[in-house]
């Protein structure tokens, strides 16, 4: 009896659909955030305040502007993720290549590092700081 080994790629069309569905998704709801703070970082500029209100409203968009840093690092993963799936790479790590599980996708999506490699990258960062 032979058993037939099947090529089959670790994530298939249907897979990549899923996950570009789901990366167009979250950065529509990303850059729909963004322009509601950004409209209300413009109203709470205009408005007239006392100044314990305004050191107050100084400390929320101080907040808000960490927030919104941080989700445009976020919408850059997916474009970059995106992009991954448009040339093919999406899936394998950009450090050694190998596959990255779909288990690992699906809880990250715009990851690009498997996750031997961003363990080992985690503990590098740890060492340098």
């Amino acid at each position: 009896m032979t058993t037939e080994v099947i090529d089959r790629p670790h994530i298939t069309d249907d897979d990549l659909d899923r996950f570009k569905k789901i990366l167009n998704t979250a950065m529509g709801e990303l850059l729909d955030q963004a322009d509601s703070a950004v409209s209300e970082l413009i109203l709470e500029c205009t408005r007239d305040t006392e100044i314990i209100d305004s050191t107050a409203n100084d400390i929320n968009r101080t907040m808000n502007l960490r927030l919104q840093s941080r989700k445009s690092r976020l919408i850059k993963k997916i474009k970059d993720a995106l992009k991954r799936i448009e040339d093919g790479t999406y899936g394998y790590c950009d450090i050694c290549g190998e596959e990255i599980s779909l288990k690992r996708l699906e809880a990250r999506p715009v990851t690009s590092k498997c996750i031997a490699c961003k363990e080992d990258q985690e503990r590098l960062e740890a060492l340098l700081s």
